[in-house]
Order: structure tokens, then sequence, then C-alpha cells
């Protein structure tokens, strides 16, 4: 059976995502189309360029320097240039500060002096990269990694010229549809980044922007050159994390409404599958003696507090379609790990894995191959695709209506503020 598969983001929790696809393409399942946000992302964008679960188990295995790849993630920030530092917010907080004692020839030269020491130095960099440029880590050892995972075949392992290509090339080579999910924080409003959508758009930087998560990762401002979405200029748009508006939007599979299928195509006769990160459930695991202690912003309570009312606040609509749906949704267990622990040990990574190729296994025994759902909402190829407790014709009609209003409404631009 091809599913539509459907990849929730959660960060390097979203390395459960490798077990449970290893469970369903084991039982001869596989990838119709292609939809997920910041970790969904790069699984969905990895499947696209034929990617197996064992290729990814590999990769997840991979190490640099004694140390898990992910782990680079998390980089120090790119240096700032000297014309950066000059326009810093950093620098004008010094040019406010008026120092009675301090000449005024000497105060321009002292403010230089002083953004620049704090921008280099090792302690501060950080913190002045977060002020700047909304993150406290640099993504750049992300693209240079996935970058090489798409230029390489990994079945023959031969090389190939997938990471300069756009969502259209991208499309044209593998013939797989791909969406990820972004949020422009300028128009207010999600991006659904596809070659429809954005086809000039570079795959690497879609999959970059929709794993932007706001404060841990510096922010993604459009370029020129990365051409228009649905047709409108967007360089200079700042874009971050796709979770900010819609971390597990189902509902754009669901629906064939016409402004869903303006962006998504036409819906397929292919059943919908959605994995699920659910922190709620506990990943079985070996307790230690030893504890490390590696805090990072995601970590912080004030960084919890606003993805915690975040989630709050833009969650409802994703959870409305997620329970009226429920029989569509794999709930993967990732209780006790963290969004930025990409330098997690092997063996907590393992049972993590391992909890997703077991949860994909007790799903899949109680859910076989489900009927898929015509455009026309017709059932066909099996068994029942009603959402879960609707009743008859009106509960299903019901249930179809409200992911037809939330996803148009999920889709709906706000006017740019002035």
């Amino acid at each position: 059976m091809k599913y539509d598969l459907v990849f929730e983001g959660g960060g390097a929790k979203g390395m459960v995502f490798v077990g449970a696809l290893e469970e369903l393409f084991n039982r001869g399942h596989s990838a119709g189309r292609l939809l997920g946000t910041s970790a969904g992302a790069i699984t969905a964008v990895l499947l696209a360029a034929g990617y197996s679960p064992a290729n990814m188990l590999k990769a997840l295995n991979e190490k640099e320097n004694g140390r898990s790849v992910f782990a680079g993630f998390m980089g120090e920030p790119e240096p700032f240039t000297k014309e950066e530092v000059k326009k810093s917010a950093t620098r004008q907080v010094f040019t406010n500060i008026d120092l009675k004692f301090v000449p005024g020839f000497m105060e321009g030269p002292l403010d230089d002096a002083l953004a620049r020491w704090l921008a280099d130095h090792p302690r501060s960099r950080h913190f002045v990269a977060f002020v700047e440029r909304g993150g406290w880590f640099s993504a750049a050892r992300f693209i240079s990694w996935l970058q090489a995972k798409l230029d390489t075949d990994p079945q023959t392992e031969l090389k190939r010229a997938y990471s300069p290509m756009t969502l259209k090339q991208f499309f044209e080579a593998t013939q797989v549809e791909l969406s990820v999910v972004a949020a422009d924080t300028t128009d207010n409003r999600l991006l659904v980044l596809n070659r429809r959508t954005a086809p000039d758009c570079p795959v690497v930087r879609a999959v970059r922007m929709s794993m932007s998560i706001p404060l841990v990762w510096d922010e993604v401002v459009w370029k020129e050159e990365w051409g228009n979405y649905l047709g409108q200029a967007m360089a200079g748009h700042v874009i971050v994390d796709g979770g900010m508006l819609s971390n597990f939007p189902i509902e754009l599979f669901i629906s064939d409404e016409a402004p869903v299928t303006r962006l998504m195509g036409p819906k397929q006769d292919n059943p919908v599958l959605g994995m699920l990160i659910d922190e709620s459930l506990p990943v079985p695991a070996r307790k230690g003696i030893l504890v490390d202690v590696n805090i990072k912003p995601g970590d912080l309570r004030t960084v919890q507090r606003i993805k915690s009312l975040v989630n709050t606040m833009t969650g409802a609509h994703d959870k409305m379609v997620i329970e009226e749906y429920e029989h569509l949704v794999v709930r993967l267990p990732a209780g006790g790990y963290g969004t930025t622990e990409f330098d997690m040990s092997d063996e907590r990574r393992n049972v993590l894995v391992g909890a997703g190729r077991n949860t994909m296994k007790v799903y899949l025994d109680a859910h076989p191959a489900p009927r898929a759902v015509s455009a026309r909402g017709a059932k066909s190829k099996g068994a029942k695709a009603a959402p879960r407790g609707a009743k008859g014709a009106k509960g299903v009609k019901s249930a179809k209506t409200a992911a037809d209003r939330i996803a148009v409404r999920l889709l709906r631009r706000k006017p740019t503020r002035k």
C-alpha cells in the first residue's frame, strides 16, 4: 500500500521516525506524497531523495570527532562582518549610552571596539547572534550535512547534484510530491513550500526554513533569487519553523477544498498516515548512574514557556483534526527526549528508534491497510476510512467539513502590517 505521509516537527525527537518507517516499509508499504514540518521536513526530503529507513539508520550512526554528527547542528554562530557589527542593535546600544567621562571623539571608536569584542568573543558571540539573528546557534553544519546527503545516491553511493536543485527541479528528478511547512513572520502566514507554490526556491533552503526553531537557530531571510511564493515577491521576508503555525497539518492531505488543492495539487486516492511525536508517551530506557548536564536554550524555562504558549495557541486546529481522524495517526513515543538533544548517546538514540519501530508495529497490527479516500470523499480499495467517532454519512461529512474549514483557515493570508 502506498501512503501519503505526514511528519510532525520535533527536533532531535524526529529520530523516532526512522524506526517507524523501518517497520512500515518492512511490511511492503511505500510512500506517496510527503508533507513535513521541521524535523518532519528533513525526514520527508530524505525519503523523496531515495533514502530508505536502513539508509537513514546508517546516517544516524555517523560520527564526527568521536561524537554524533548531529551534535554539530548546534553550531557556533557564523562570524560577524565589520558591516554587520556597525549596523547591529548591539552597537546601537553603546551609541545610546553617553559616557560623560569619555571625550566625544573617542566614543565612536570605543563603541565599535566594544561591539566588535562582544561579536568575536566565544562567551558572548551566541548572545549577539541571538539578538541580531534571532537564534543562539548557526545551522551551517546542518546545511552542509543535508547537501552531502542529497548529493550522494544512497543506493550506489555515487555522486549526483541534487542539493543545488530548486523545488521544481527536485520534483522533476525524483517524481515525488514533497511539501515542507514554514512560517512567514513578515506576512504572518503559513507557507507550504513545494514545486507549485515556490518552484524556484532551493530545496535545501526550503528544509532549512522549515526547521528554523525560533530562538534556537538563526532566522532565514528569503533571498530574491529564491523566487516568489504563489506569485508574490518574498525577498526580505523572515522565515522560521513551520511549527509556529502548524506542526502537524494533516488536514492538508484530507481536505479537497480549492484553496488547499491549489497548493497541494489534486487529492490522491492514497490513504493518509500521520506520524505524530507524542511527548506524553514514555520511551522505555535503562537508567544509568552518571548524568551529563548540558544546558541549551531549548532547555531554559523561559524558552519552554514560550514554546508551551505557542503550542497552545497554534496547536488547537491540529488537535481538532487529529481527534476526528485518530485512526490516521500513529503516536510515536518521545517522553524524556529533548527537542535540541542532537548529541544524545548511541544507546538513547537506539532506544528511541526502537520505540518508533515497536509503536508502528502495534499500530499496523491494529489498523490493517486502510481504505483510501478519493477526491470526492468516496471510499475505495479496502477498509473503513471514516473519522473516529463519526456515525454514518452525517458524521463523516461533519468531520470532513471540519478538516476543510481548518485547512482553509490555516492557509488564509493575514494582511501585512504596515
